[in-house]
C-alpha cells in the first residue's frame, strides 16, 4: 500500500466520524488529532524505512503502519510494578488495543496499530470508542488503587 493511499483512508476515516480532516491535522503529513473529554487521541500513519525483527514478516509486502495512541496516565511513582502487571492482565481481555508503557515520559497509554492495509476508514470511530472506553473504565477502575494521574489537554470536545 502507499501512504498516500493510507493517509486518504484516515482522512476519510476522520470525516466519517464527523470530524473536519482539515481541523484535525497536526505536524507533519499523516498526523492527526482529534480530543473526546479533554483526552488526546492521537492517529498517525507513516512508512517504516527499515525492517526489524518486529514486522520483517509484513516489511516487503507493506511498509506502511496505522496507529491510534491514547495517553492514559502517569505510571504511579508507587506500587509501580504492581500497576504495571496489572494493566498486562488487563491487555488480555482488551479488543482493538493494548496498555504500552513509555519510561522515558512516565506515560501509559492504550494503543492500537496495524500494518496500513489492514486498516479500513469505517472502522475508525468504532475503535476510538473502544479505546476511549478502555481509557475511561480502566481509569475509574485503578485510580484510587494506584493513586493515577491523567494525562489531559484543554480544548473542545470531539
Amino acid at each position: 500500500m502507499e501512504l498516500k493511499e493510507l493517509i486518504q483512508r484516515v482522512e476519510t476515516g476522520i470525516q466519517q466520524s464527523g470530524v473536519n480532516p482539515e481541523d484535525a491535522r497536526s505536524g507533519d503529513d499523516g498526523q492527526w488529532l482529534l480530543l473526546r473529554n479533554e483526552t488526546p487521541i492521537y492517529i498517525d500513519a507513516w512508512l517504516d524505512e527499515q525492517s526489524s525483527p518486529w514486522n520483517y514478516f509484513l516489511f516487503e509486502t507493506d511498509r506502511t503502519v496505522f496507529q491510534i495512541t491514547l495517553p492514559f496516565c502517569y505510571a504511579p511513582t508507587l506500587q509501580r510494578e504492581a500497576f504495571l502487571e496489572e494493566i498486562l492482565t488487563v491487555n488480555l481481555n482488551l479488543l482493538y488495543g493494548k496498555f504500552s508503557f513509555n519510561s522515558r515520559d512516565n506515560v501509559v497509554v492504550l494503543s492500537y496499530r496495524v500494518p496500513g492495509s489492514s486498516f479500513k476508514s469505517e472502522d475508525l470511530s468504532a475503535v476510538i470508542d473502544g479505546l476511549s472506553y478502555y481509557c475511561e473504565m480502566s481509569y475509574h477502575v485503578l485510580k484510587d488503587e494506584f493513586n493515577l494521574k491523567r494525562v489531559l489537554v484543554e480544548g473542545e470536545n470531539s
